[in-house]
């Protein structure tokens, strides 16, 4: 009975000796690092270790085996960098430092030269996620842009003094190669396209004049389409089957006909002259309410004409719009 018992103790040691954890100071010293952080990644073993080649931070992965002979280690994100972390689960990249400029490092299981690709030049990086979509706002040369998280390209240039002021512009891939050609075709410091539409609609501000104009690149050739020209301070995407919208200059509303109504007889119809808008479908015809010096009145948006006195302090006080509206210029 007491030999059992002291070859089940030798059993219990022998294997605890084994399985005993391969400790960080050993790691170090095979890694030649001077410090690790370990963590398991989806079943497999991963370090963060700063070697002392270098004195910079790398990704690897690791085999510990049952004795400090058995580890192996396997690069997986090279040294180069002053601050680098796990990758979080479901994470597309991650924010990295070198050399006080920070960059964006790809998942490196999915991108093979992830490491190659970071471009470590951005004074600050801040990270946004609105609704399940990824917005990289960037700070370079003092001044705030937007950038795509995958392949860098700024979407928005650089050219705000806050993050707060970047538009969170959402990039498909089907625009990034349009997007691309109308930021150089139309010299271009801002492109937005239409969001509920994907027929190759957009607007776009000039990066000298910061007027606005819409354009649409359709053909197999990518030429552009303008749809309004570059004069406005800011304009509104045509909403669906609405024949006009709106354009701003100093402040003010005017309407622009729609090229894919009137082809080339689309126009501004209405000047920039008034404060506030409303449409109206009146027994099935669209009307339209504009404000004044304050007070609303009627006007034919094809074409420009006024229709009522501006006496009415708001919407409500308006009277039937009995004028009529025709929607073409032959009628």
């Amino acid at each position: 009975m007491k030999r059992i018992f002291l070859l089940h103790l030798i059993t219990l040691f022998t294997i605890g000796c084994f399985s005993q954890e391969i400790s960080n100071k050993e790691i170090r010293k095979k890694m030649i690092a001077k410090e690790v952080i370990r963590t398991e990644y989806y079943g497999e073993e991963m370090v963060l270790a700063k070697m002392k080649s270098t004195k910079k931070w790398g990704l690897y992965s690791i085999y510990v085996g049952m004795d400090i002979e058995d580890f192996s280690f396997e690069e997986v994100i090279a040294p180069k960098f002053d601050s680098l972390s796990f990758f979080e689960p479901e994470a597309r990249f991650q924010i990295v430092k070198q050399k006080d400029k920070y960059g964006i490092l790809l998942l490196p299981f999915e991108i093979e030269d992830a490491g190659d690709r970071v471009n470590c030049k951005f004074d600050k990086i801040i990270h946004k996620n609105i609704n399940g979509e990824d917005y990289i706002l960037v700070k370079e040369d003092d001044k705030w842009g937007l950038i795509d998280w995958f392949d860098g390209f700024y979407i928005v240039d650089p050219i705000f003094n806050t993050p707060k002021e970047v538009p969170l512009v959402r990039m498909e891939s089907w625009m990034v190669e349009t997007f691309k050609l109308a930021k150089t075709k139309l010299n271009a410091d801002l492109v937005i396209f239409d969001p509920l539409n994907g027929d190759g609609a957009l607007k776009a501000r000039n990066k000298e004049t910061k007027k606005w104009g819409m354009y649409q690149f359709l053909d197999m050739n990518m030429e552009e389409k303008e749809l309004i020209p570059m004069q406005y301070d800011s304009l509104n995407f045509y909403s669906f089957n609405v024949k006009y919208t709106a354009v701003y200059n100093n402040g003010k509303a005017g309407f622009y006909l729609s090229y894919w109504s009137y082809d080339e007889q689309a126009k501004q119809t209405v000047a920039c002259k008034y404060e506030d808008y409303k449409r109206y479908d009146a027994d099935g015809v669209s009307k339209l309410a504009v404000k004044k010096n304050g007070k609303w009145g009627w006007v034919d948006w094809l074409t420009g004409e006024e229709k009522s006195e501006f006496i009415y302090i708001s919407t409500d006080d308006l009277p039937y719009p009995h004028f009529k509206q025709n929607y073409w210029f032959d009628e």
